[in-house]
């Protein structure tokens, strides 16, 4: 009689434990190096992104500092710079201002000459006080450091006899004559046309050791050419050293 119970699984050997226990300690340790792998990345992304942060952080710091300190030193720089400019714009301007003012000299030594003899005529002038307020405050308004030694003179160039004003300021020169100098020497003179008032000067050039006339400071527009200008002071200093004693 045939025995035909049925048979169960077959039971695993000690081979196949074997090779399953292998697989299985091998998918555990490719598991382990991958994990590890990715901890590993992303330790290295963590610390790239903190050390990219930190510089950035401190490349912002400076920027946001330097920027400032770059924009003040390019603002002083620029403010350096105009005042450079603005100074010797202000030097050319004043520079074209006095040699328009500069009344040239057709005879240098008879200029000399004659602002010598003046000068030293009014500088020693007596004291006179003015005739009333009026006078005192045109002496005052146009003929500083006069002490009360001022001349009128009447005087033709070709027409009717002309008042003219002129003093010397002894008041600037009070100190060097003290001393023996012939420096902060200046005479002022006034032709009192009928039409209007012509206001020059003749002064010592103590850098280049001559006498220079010149319109006054305020004249903006010459009522006279410069060579007939020179004549006429001229004509007024020859006068003033003979007429003024």
């Amino acid at each position: 009689m045939t025995d035909e119970t049925p048979k169960g699984p077959d039971k695993p050997s000690a081979k196949d434990a074997l090779s399953t226990a292998k697989n299985a300690t091998e998918t555990a340790k490719t598991l382990a190096e991958t994990t590890g792998n990715a901890i590993s990345a992303i330790k290295w992304v963590a610390i790239a992104v903190v050390a990219v942060a930190f510089f950035g952080t401190i490349f912002l710091g400076y920027k946001l500092v330097s920027a400032p300190a770059k924009a003040v030193g390019n603002a002083a720089g620029a403010v350096s710079d105009s005042v450079k400019s603005g100074a010797s714009s202000v030097k050319e301007g004043t520079s074209e201002i006095i040699n328009r003012l500069v009344i040239p000299a057709a005879n240098q030594t008879l200029l000399d000459s004659a602002s010598e003899a003046a000068f030293d005529v009014l500088n020693e002038l007596p004291e006179t006080l003015p005739e009333g307020m009026k006078e005192r405050v045109f002496w005052k308004a146009n003929f500083g450091g006069h002490e009360n030694r001022v001349c009128t003179l009447f005087i033709s160039f070709g027409g009717d006899p002309m008042p003219v004003v002129i003093a010397a300021d002894n008041k600037a020169h009070l100190t060097a004559k003290s001393l023996g100098s012939d420096k902060d020497r200046l005479i002022r003179l006034m032709l009192r046309a009928p039409d209007d008032d012509i206001v020059m000067h003749v002064e010592w050039d103590e850098t280049d050791r001559k006498w220079v006339s010149k319109w006054r400071a305020t004249t903006v527009k010459k009522s006279l050419e410069d060579s007939i200008a020179a004549q006429r002071i001229l004509d007024v200093l020859s006068l003033a050293a003979t007429d003024c004693k």
